[in-house]
């Protein structure tokens, strides 16, 4: 070794004190070319997919409670208290009074997440390491893999947004049904 430089901030480098006029050969170590750390792959393709499903019902769970505790507390006691004092049980009371006058917001709830489920993007691209990506691939990360994600296939792309686009329009059209007939009854 007969120089040594260090890279400025702008990648350039300089070596100096050497003669003119002499053949040198520049030397790079290896770690200059490997890859950068990417984490800890700890998500292999058994675990990555429960791990979605976790991290989905931790995020949407407190959505679908603060719903379901305010259509309870619409259900009138003294309904639960007549079945009660008629002799039904807990789940019948449940299955029978609970159930039935909770079904519209149970629809909105679901509704809601089936639509949600649908366009998910962000844990699964997020979550899956790039090794299990495929394994967790699901309809959105596939949208913006092949239109984004180096194969540049707009078209593609674009086709599969539009059947994203056709499988969540039923549920749109559940909620718009369901909007109008309340309306009508109110």
């Amino acid at each position: 070794m007969v120089a040594h430089a260090t890279t400025g901030s702008d990648g350039t480098f300089a070596l100096h004190g050497l003669s003119p006029g002499t053949d040198y050969r520049l030397a790079l170590p290896a770690s200059d070319f490997a890859q950068p750390y990417a984490g800890l792959s700890w998500l292999g393709p058994d675990l990555v997919t429960p791990s979605i499903i976790v991290a989905y019902l931790w995020i949407w769970a407190g959505f679908a409670m603060v719903l379901i505790a305010a259509g309870l507390s619409g259900i009138p006691r003294e309904l639960q208290e007549a079945a009660k004092v008629d002799g039904a049980s807990d789940l019948q009371i449940f299955r029978k009074i609970t159930i039935p006058l909770l079904a519209p917001v149970l629809l909105v709830v679901l509704v809601t997440l089936a639509i949600n489920v649908l366009k998910i993007f962000d844990l699964v691209y997020i979550i899956a390491p790039g090794s299990t990506l495929s394994t967790a691939n699901v309809l959105a990360v596939q949208m913006w893999s092949v239109s984004f994600g180096g194969a540049q296939n707009q078209g593609l792309g674009s086709a599969i947004g539009v059947f994203l686009y056709l499988l969540v329009l039923p549920a749109m059209y559940v909620n718009i049904r369901r909007i109008r007939r309340e309306r009508r009854e109110s």
